[in-house]
């Protein structure tokens, strides 16, 4: 059964107690609190005035957009990539709906390492598909093989890794990494790695085609410029791989969706060609996983800092025993958080600091007192 998203429903409960009036602190944001930078938005200005833009374009995605997409991909590549191996998208959830329909037939599974972004199951079902739910050790948030091969049968097509990782933040690292994309090519296992907060990464991200060249055969990449360029709104996004999956992908997107928006392609391509403005967004994101740290850190809340990202996921059993409850007594004090079991991981909850300072600070602090409260 498909049903809404748990961050979409957590959204519209956010606005519904504004337009009553609470005065409610959003840590459940799924995007920078910035707006779209100003070149980005001129670029868009001034595709809107050319007539041409006003009509259909491409399916595949602008050839001067995918041309960018594959140059700025071929960096984290094991060989260059041609604008024909990328597909542009409306966001990254299109690029995983365009991906699973084009590789797998109906029964086959795909291995998801919990914590998992909520869509990733929803993805993987609309496909006809099986999602297979790995979870790591005990007081862990990533997996290994070992957790893998035990949840490989003969109908495992696909396994799905997010680096780094929504809901945690965190980041496999290089032997990590290698450790997992060697157990797949062994398998004969495809790859498709969800890279949409590689640019946030505070460290290095090791990329697969890199860390394990084997798997470039098997290997889908899927991103988009939502997060590293504050751009959630514009709904670009795309998927990278072999040519034959990307041709498949674009037949399917050509009785759906068509193209995308030829306007929001040219914002797309300032994005990734003009400016770098992600250096100054990952710097005010540590200043403020700082501000989280000196808050959270001294209840014991932060054993697993993110390595990127904006997210933090503190296991809060030591505080509640029930993750769901305490998120609906968080909101109660006007502190809107998701409860770790929309993510695959109960007595979890996922704090979003991709919020200004003060509303930052009066959100934790609340939520610090409130916990603190109940063990006293």
């Amino acid at each position: 059964m498909i049903t809404l998203s748990p961050t979409a429903v957590l959204r519209q409960r956010a606005e519904h107690l504004r337009r009553e009036g609470v005065d409610v602190v959003d840590l459940s944001a799924g995007e920078l609190d910035l707006p779209t930078p100003a070149h980005i938005v001129a670029a868009a200005i001034e595709a809107a005035a050319r007539p041409e833009n006003h009509c259909y374009g491409p399916t595949g995605g602008e050839d001067r957009l995918r041309q960018a997409i594959a140059d700025r991909l071929t960096l984290r590549a094991s060989a260059p990539l041609a604008s024909s191996n990328v597909l542009v998208t409306h966001g990254a959830k299109q690029a995983l709906f365009n991906t699973f329909r084009a590789l797998l037939e109906p029964g086959d599974e795909v291995l998801i390492p919990a914590p998992y972004w909520v869509t990733f199951p929803s993805s993987v079902r609309l496909a006809n598909g099986n999602p297979v739910i790995v979870e790591p050790p005990a007081g862990e948030l990533k997996v290994s093989p070992d957790e893998l091969e035990a949840a490989r049968t003969p109908a495992t097509r696909v396994l799905l890794l997010c680096s780094p990782n929504n809901p945690t933040g965190q980041v496999y690292d290089k032997t990590e990494l290698h450790a997992i994309l060697s157990w797949a090519a062994a398998c004969g296992i495809w790859i498709v790695s969800d890279e949409t907060y590689v640019d946030l990464g505070f460290g290095s991200v090791p990329a697969p085609g890199h860390v394990e060249p084997a798997v470039t055969d098997r290997l889908v990449t899927v991103g988009s410029v939502s997060k590293s360029y504050a751009m959630t709104g514009w709904r670009v996004g795309w998927m990278s791989g072999p040519k034959q999956v990307i041709d498949t992908a674009t037949a399917i997107q050509s009785h759906t969706t068509s193209n995308v928006s030829r306007i929001t392609q040219a914002a797309a391509f300032a994005a990734l060609t003009g400016p770098d403005v992600t250096a100054e967004f990952r710097s005010l994101l540590r200043g403020r996983l700082s501000l989280c740290e000196s808050i959270l850190g001294p209840l014991g809340l932060l054993q697993s800092p993110p390595d990127g990202a904006f997210y933090l996921f503190p296991d809060i059993r030591r505080f509640h025993p029930d993750d769901v409850a305490l998120a609906d007594h968080l909101l109660t004090a006007g502190v809107i958080t998701v409860p770790g079991a929309s993510f695959g991981a109960p007595g979890h909850l996922r704090l979003s600091f991709a919020v200004d300072d003060a509303q930052l600070r009066r959100g934790l602090t609340t939520m610090a007192t409130i916990l603190t409260d109940r063990i006293s």
